[in-house]
């Protein structure tokens, strides 16, 4: 069912203030999937509680994921023909990113960050990429951090210690396998982070924080959108939020 839809199969349960979201929400799509609850609240005048509320009684988890709703339905809101894009696509896939941390999710993550004596971050192949670019991240804001290359990977054994902390970027495979099962029985096992694409990465039920990001499976794009793409934009996220920390 649309969102369009939802609004209407409820119109009879909403308050006066509930319709004036929904009728503002179908007349000005485009504002509702751009800002958060702060630009809603200031640009149409209502409370952050009363659009929290709302996107509740159309069964959502909270504001985060009907923003991302509405981005996806926003062609049907207006009443004009879906157009899919390779660009329209990659946005739906970050927006649909961005819903999955909301500002209390990244700082459970900065506080892993925060008690680590030291961090290794590394990645293989396209996932090396992004462990640079979160290692970049990490120094920027004065992190202990090192990245290493997944030919050096090996050394990680023999001098990983209690306290420290070693983040894992891999796309899909479970190519850091026979690391992170020698790490998770050693006696001086180092905390250990996956960020991963895929929902059932086997090398995960060796490390103490996973964390899935969505795939194009999960805007059910057309496209080929590669993985990364939401690996690069949660490292951004992470940074902008480690950034209104420090």
């Amino acid at each position: 069912m649309n969102l369009l839809n939802q609004i209407r199969q409820i119109s009879e349960e909403l308050t006066p203030t509930d319709k004036k979201i929904a009728d503002a929400v179908i007349a000005n799509p485009d504002d509702f999937a751009r800002l958060d609850t702060a630009g809603i609240s200031s640009e149409f005048g209502f409370s952050q509680p009363a659009l929290t509320r709302f996107a509740k009684k159309l069964g959502y988890s909270g504001y985060a994921e009907f923003k991302y709703d509405i981005a996806r339905n926003k062609n049907a809101l207006s009443g004009s023909e879906s157009v899919t894009t390779y660009a329209g696509e990659t946005a739906q896939l970050l927006i649909k990113t961005e819903s999955m941390f909301p500002s209390e999710k990244l700082e459970e993550i900065v506080t892993v960050l925060d008690r680590a004596r030291r961090i290794f971050v590394t990645g293989y192949h396209r996932s090396r990429a992004c462990a640079e670019l979160m290692n970049s991240a990490l120094i920027n804001y004065r992190y202990p951090s090192q990245a290493i290359p997944y030919d050096e990977v090996f050394k990680l054994d023999a001098f990983c210690r209690p306290g420290d902390l070693l983040i894992v970027f891999s796309v899909s495979s479970s190519i850091y396998a026979t690391l992170a099962k020698t790490l998770y029985e050693s006696d001086q096992k180092p905390e250990m982070m996956l960020v991963t694409c895929a929902k059932k990465n086997e090398m995960a039920k060796y490390f103490d924080h996973v964390i899935v990001l969505p795939d194009r499976k999960a805007v059910q794009s057309s496209y080929a959108l590669d993985p990364a793409i939401t690996n690069l934009f949660f490292i951004n996220m992470l940074s902008m939020h480690m950034h209104t920390q420090k």
